[in-house]
């Protein structure tokens, strides 16, 4: 990446405010010169990594979640009911990875 006056397509701005503090600035920092197949690729593999990983997660939670429920299988936390399943060490981390499956989706 060039750091010049800023001419040309694609090129960063280099600007110094009056404290000495440079900001750097890209005018195509969000677009991706990837050819289409290569786009349409990595769509489809993040739709499978959400679809299927994110999808067995979430039915796992729910399942657990309504059996703990009506078995009456639950720990209070504060005023919060929490499912038991979910003291064990793999409750817990299956619901983190859950959790941040849906941030990087949100995040797309």
């Amino acid at each position: 990446m060039s750091m010049g006056n800023g001419s040309g397509s694609g090129s960063a701005t280099n600007q110094s405010s009056s404290d000495g503090v440079s900001i750097s600035s890209s005018e195509d920092s969000h677009t991706t010169d990837l050819p289409l197949e290569a786009r349409v690729a990595i769509f489809v593999c993040r739709c499978f990594i959400y679809v299927c990983s994110m999808g067995q997660w979430v039915g796992f939670h729910v399942k657990y979640s309504m059996k703990d429920f009506r078995n009456n299988a639950v720990v209070r936390l504060g005023r919060c009911t929490v499912p038991e399943y979910l003291y064990t060490w793999q409750g817990w981390s299956s619901l983190l990875l859950t959790m941040l499956l849906f941030s990087m989706l949100a995040m797309e």
